[in-house]
């Protein structure tokens, strides 16, 4: 299974994390970097395991709460749509890289 800290600390995630926060910086929002998607990355996952969700789907949480913003590198407009193609491809490689 793959886990966040392997997200967190996989290069391309980095890149894209910094990318986004550039290109939130530049339209003018608030602080969207790392800071701002571990903490997404930790409620997710605090949710979820005081719903009482088995510790796979907890830790499923907290890396979709890490990933949710990488899609504003593309474009802030369907972000969401962007960072799942983006996650899709980052998560088959990293699982690849576990095999």
């Amino acid at each position: 299974m793959i886990t966040l800290s392997e997200v967190v600390n996989n290069e391309e995630v980095q890149a894209l994390v910094q990318g986004a926060q550039k290109q939130l910086n530049s339209l003018g929002y608030t602080e969207h970097s790392s800071r701002h998607v571990g903490i997404v990355s930790k409620r997710a996952g605090e949710i979820l395991e005081a719903l009482g969700y088995p510790k796979e789907r907890v830790e499923l949480a907290k890396i979709a709460g890490y990933l949710h913003d990488i899609g504003n590198c593309v474009n802030r407009k369907d972000h969401a749509h962007s960072g799942a193609i983006l996650a899709y491809n980052i998560l088959k490689d990293v699982r690849n890289e576990c095999k």
